[in-house]
């Protein structure tokens, strides 16, 4: 997703006139001066929380006035239009419902503006008003009853792609169509995606490019052109005829439809035509008069609106360049979906790190793509789910590295990025509805066909199954398999109602299975209704199923335009209920977030909840069930075990215990005291070690010494490098309490590499603080590198206990020692509680992925986390352990986000909640 900082042309609205007027709107807006002063201060206090926290902040901020945008309660009933099968009057029934909702609800508000002088533009596609003015302004807007929210205007980037590498040798016919087949869906359908018009909003289109200009919909038999409902300049940068200043909307165009012969066959359906709005990205305004331009195309004064001339597909190869789920023209993309035009979003730039989809593509409404290279491997680049509320996100994935196209100038350029996966499908699109004439208008039934038919890609990496995750989405696209499955010819349906054998209810959410000729999948609604998209005619195996039910089945015969009836009776299955708590069993005992994998289970894993540990699940009675109980926490073992379900309620508490070998679970040290002497700061000791000699011991590597086997980081060191002829030096440990420790003792690192015997490197340990040294290890002309273990006896209960590190030397070389450790190697409980938490953004509730950390000791820290398959809880989970007790202050902090502290209630071996709110810098 990309436009060029050539195409930010500011989008400029008009400005108060004068504080006058917007008194004199405040008067008419506030009514009587002698309304009540007790329902004033009510009423005030309601229009602040239509005031978005970004908005009031700019308003509170700045000298001068700021866009904000001024948003209307009542909605139009767009449902009766998608059963419309006229296209024309479909698209100026939805075009006029969205107007009269619009005019009813802004009618004052507009004239109160046009008397004070204040100018506006008003949006009937999002029943939205954009306006500029000051904090009186908006304080005034938002005490009208029809007002719901006032937003600030925003801020639109055009996300960057990269280019590609140029091809010395240029196929026949691009990768990326081929990859997908569609050049043998041209062959074997004999369709190229005529009868359809594709839009694009984005930077627009160089029109008469070799490869575009057959295609353009404003081109002429008689070659001149007409570009009156086929081109908006919504930034105002090219005038009466489309260009492209920055060369991404003609890339974008060229792969859904551009064909200028062999070498230069670059597009998906290149029999279909184009339209285009370079809505982006000079402004939001600028992308929202673009999407209301679609639903309703005017000529080039903007007048004599007329629905009938609205695209079938509109292409948006952009979106918001961090990860955002924020609903960016969600009110368009319904009015689209209901007018029959379907609308494909790219996913994003911002791979290859989950949970980095942008909106609007991450919207559940919209229909993202993802993209891959030419090895069918996922771009490094390409941004991953899961997106709003959960939702897989890619939806799907195409090819999008290294892509040719066309560009400015009758030229052709290789691109990367998601932007250029997108069209891919548009394109796609575009061959389905020009070989099935039913399914022209079918948004929901597209999809499920894209979905259905697209290449499983399994990929765990950020969630989901093998068939439908957050890295390939549904699959990779293959548009010859799209049109196997698609209702080409005669056509007919299938409907019906699924109930329950025993109640005679309706069953929501029961698959329905169609198979036949083609294969399709539903699923039944509130109602328990279900009914087919168009299918060719002929005989057909209806199925239903549903967790709890036993299966159903019945033929159906499909005749042309008819619905055949199949009702289905599922009976319902006893159940019981399998409960209980997953705990920690190595010492500490508390409740554990852990992941139920139940074989035969058919709704995916369960989740344990992480404050109380605590499961529930519905199986079916008379089985038998393996379940895989995995902690989400690192270091605990996984357990495995068999449970017997018969007719009652069965308790089944797990406790998993941690893996010794690592110690690496959270709450756990190995009992002793160590220090790998990475936090060290400077050149000298500390933390309670001290150095003697001149010079002595470094942290800083003067002689840029190679790291040891098996350390990292700083390390001690003494040198020659840095001492001269000279060396005789100690550095001693602060006092280990080994109290308890019946064998403790000695481990760490060495790198000691002796030039002859001059020199002798030896450890002492002290048992009584220091006062008296015996030596425990030492080496003179042989070299020593890797980990040293030596046993202390003498240590063993003791509660004073030091150990001395001690170089002499003339004319030697270096002595480095790293991950000192005194005490026994056995992984036991430490001291203290777990605070387990969610992060959020104050403003739009999306999860933050923060690091939370006692302020005291920032070392015990915990940071956010995905959980995209727990259907129960949001991302940015994080948890931490901390070794203090009782009221403690923790701080959570976050890239773009103001730190935030508060005090918890740390109790000893147990888990507290610690959730949070952080509110974005300069929000």
């Amino acid at each position: 997703m990309h436009v060029s900082h050539s195409a930010r042309r500011r989008y400029t609205t008009a400005t108060v006139a004068f504080l006058a007027s917007v008194l004199a709107l405040g008067s008419a807006a506030n009514g009587s001066a002698s309304a009540n002063t007790d329902a004033t201060s009510r009423a005030s206090v309601a229009s602040q929380d239509k005031l978005r926290p970004q908005l009031r902040s700019q308003l509170h901020d700045r000298t001068s006035d700021v866009d904000f945008w001024v948003y209307f309660g009542a909605k139009a009933d767009l449902s009766k239009a998608r059963s419309i099968k006229d296209w024309n009057k479909r698209g100026a029934a939805v075009a006029k419902a969205l107007k009269d909702a619009a005019n009813d609800s802004q009618r004052t508000v507009r004239q109160e503006l046009t008397a004070a002088g204040i100018a506006y533009q008003s949006f009937w596609a999002a029943n939205a008003i954009k306006v500029t003015g000051g904090p009186e302004l908006a304080e005034r807007l938002a005490t009208r009853s029809e007002v719901t929210s006032l937003w600030p205007s925003l801020r639109v980037e055009p996300p960057p792609v990269a280019k590609g590498i140029a091809q010395q040798q240029v196929d026949e016919v691009e990768w990326g169509i081929a990859n997908i087949n569609a050049d043998r869906v041209w062959e074997q359908f004999g369709v190229r995606g005529e009868d359809i018009t594709i839009a694009s909003i984005d930077t627009g289109a160089q029109f008469d490019h070799p490869a575009l200009v057959r295609q353009y919909r404003g081109a002429k038999s008689d070659g001149t052109f007409d570009h009156n409902y086929n081109w908006f300049d919504a930034a105002g940068s090219c005038g009466d005829a489309p260009c492209d200043r920055d060369g991404h909307g003609t890339h974008t165009m060229g792969t859904m439809v551009g064909d200028a012969g062999p070498g230069n066959r670059i597009g998906v359906a290149p029999g279909a035509r184009w339209i285009t709005a370079n809505g982006c990205c000079p402004n939001d305004a600028a992308l929202i008069s673009s999407g209301q331009w679609m639903l309703e195309p005017t000529d080039l004064n903007g007048q004599n609106p007329d629905a009938s001339k609205r695209p079938h597909i509109v292409n948006n190869s952009w979106g918001t360049t961090a990860p955002s789920d924020a609903p960016l023209m969600e009110d368009i993309s319904q009015a689209w979906a209901a007018s029959g035009i379907f609308g494909v979003w790219a996913n994003g730039n911002n791979g290859s790190a989950c949970q980095t989809s942008g909106s609007p593509g991450s919207r559940v409404i919209n229909y993202s793509v993802g993209a891959y290279d030419a090895a069918n491997a996922i771009a490094g680049f390409s941004s991953r789910g899961a997106g709003q509320d959960g939702e897989s996100k890619p939806n799907i994935s195409a090819p999008g590295v290294n892509v040719r196209s066309s560009s400015p100038g009758d030229g052709y350029t290789q691109l990367n990025g998601t932007s250029m996966a997108t069209p891919h499908v548009a394109g796609t699109i575009a061959l389905l509805w020009s070989a099935a004439g039913p399914m022209v208008g079918d948004v929901d039934g597209t999809k499920a066909l894209l979905d259905g038919t697209a290449i499983d890609s399994p990929d765990d990496q950020c969630g989901g199954t093998d068939k439908d995750n957050n890295v390939f989405g549904e699959g990779r696209l293959d548009a010859l398999a799209l049109l196997r499955q698609a209702p080409i010819g005669p056509t007919g349906r299938v409907g019906g109602t699924v109930t329950d054998t025993v109640t005679g209810k309706p069953i929501p959410g029961a698959s329905v299975t169609i198979g036949g000729p083609v294969d399709r999948t539903l699923t039944t609604g509130a109602d328990g209704t279900y009914r087919s998209g168009a299918l060719p005619v002929g005989e057909y195996t209806v199925d239903a199923r549903k967790y709890g039910y036993g299966s159903a089945s019945n033929d159906a015969r499909v005749t042309e335009a008819a619905t055949a009836t199949v009702d289905l009776r599922l009976a319902p299955q006893p159940m019981s209920r399998v409960s209980g708590t997953v705990t920690d069993g190595s010492g500490h005992g508390w409740p554990l977030y852990a992941k139920i994998t139940i074989d035969g289970y058919p709704n995916g894993p369960i989740f344990t909840d992480p404050v109380t540990g605590r499961y529930a699940v519905e199986l079916p009675v008379a089985a038998a069930y393996q379940m895989q109980i995995t902690a989400q926490y690192d270091g605990y073992q996984t357990a495995r075990q068999t449970i017997e379900l018969g007719t009652t309620d069965l308790i089944r508490d797990v406790a998993l215990t941690i893996d010794l070998s690592s110690c690496t679970a959270p709450g756990y040290r190995w009992n002793g005291s160590g220090e790998d002497f990475d936090d060290w700061t400077g050149t000298g000791a500390q933390g309670g070690w001290t150095t003697t000699g001149a010079p002595s011991w470094r942290l800083d590597n003067p002689g840029h010494r190679p790291p040891l086997d098996g350390g990292g980081g700083r390390f001690p060191i003494a040198d020659s490098a840095a001492a001269g002829k000279k060396l005789d030096t100690t550095l001693t440990s602060p006092r280990f309490d080994l109290t308890g420790q019946k064998a403790p003792q000695l481990s760490f690192t060495t790198s000691y590499y002796p030039h002859d015997k001059g020199q002798q490197a030896e450890v002492g340990v002290s048992v009584d603080g220091g006062r008296t040294w015996r030596t425990v290890w030492r080496r003179t002309e042989s070299h020593a590198f890797g980990q040293v273990i030596v046993p202390l006896p003498q240590a063993a209960g003791r509660d004073k206990v030091r150990v001395r590190f001690h170089y002499q030397g003339r004319d030697a070389w270096w002595w480095a020692i790293d991950n000192a450790f005194v005490g026994t190697r056995a992984c036991v409980p430490a001291r203290g509680g777990l605070v387990v938490g969610t992060v959020t953004d104050r403003d739009t509730g999306a999860a933050v992925y923060a690091t939370v950390a006692p302020t005291a000791r920032p070392r015990e820290s915990g940071s956010g986390v995905t959980t995209p398959a727990d259907p129960n809880l949001g991302d940015g989970l994080y948890w931490v352990f901390s070794t203090g007790t009782g009221p403690t202050e923790f701080t959570a902090t976050a890239p773009g986000y103001g730190a935030r502290t508060a005090t918890v209630q740390v109790r000893r071996d147990a888990v507290v909640a610690g959730n949070w709110s952080l509110v974005r810098k300069g929000g």
